[in-house]
């Protein structure tokens, strides 16, 4: 008689924000309490976000014609996608757990700069949903736009940005003071 065993490591504390209910090894990386944004501008870098692909720049974009040449307020740091050769598709920055607790109204509000005659998709999840998508050139400039998180008070979100190839190189896409604030306190008053 043969026993095999496999086993699949994860939290398995149901407790732990992360919680793992395929898991039967622990692997001591339970979760318990999460940290609060109030905004990120990625000017030090990208916190403790995971990156599976997009670039920290504060530059402009290689490629012509596509993509941001600054970051919203000047001189500081995006993550954006770069398109050019043979480019991962699709490509994902995520989040840590966070606390939206301290909001009555939570939104996700963030600014995103989509210009290239090519241009793909940015989607946004938050908790695994797809809450936002924008696809095509937007133009040449920083869009603000904010995403109504009601349906998520009371518990702990993460977000998900999912950057998706276009049709070619001019097809860079880029992100920048990610938020979480009431809704309707961002943009021009």
């Amino acid at each position: 008689w043969t026993v095999y065993c496999s086993g699949i490591l994860g939290c398995t504390d149901t407790l732990g924000w992360n919680y793992d209910p395929l898991a039967n090894i622990d692997d001591s990386s339970c979760v318990y309490s999460c940290a609060t944004l109030v905004c990120e501008d990625f000017d030090s870098g990208i916190g403790n976000w995971t990156n599976n692909g997009w670039t920290l720049d504060a530059f402009g974009t290689p490629s012509s014609s596509t993509g941001p040449s600054d970051d919203i307020t000047g001189g500081g740091n995006y993550m954006y996608y770069e398109t050019s050769g043979s480019p991962q598709t699709p490509v994902t920055f995520t989040s840590e757990c966070l606390d939206i607790s301290g909001l009555s109204a939570p939104a996700l509000q963030f600014n995103y700069h989509m210009y290239g005659a090519a241009m793909g998709t940015l989607n946004v999840y938050i908790n695994g949903n797809l809450e936002w998508t924008m696809s095509g050139d937007q133009g040449n400039q920083w869009n603000a736009t904010q995403v109504d998180l009601a349906a998520y008070i009371g518990s702990s979100i993460d977000i998900m940005f999912e950057g998706n190839y276009g049709t070619s190189y001019t097809s860079d896409m880029a992100i920048d003071n990610v938020c979480l604030a009431e809704m309707g306190s961002y943009g021009c008053t």
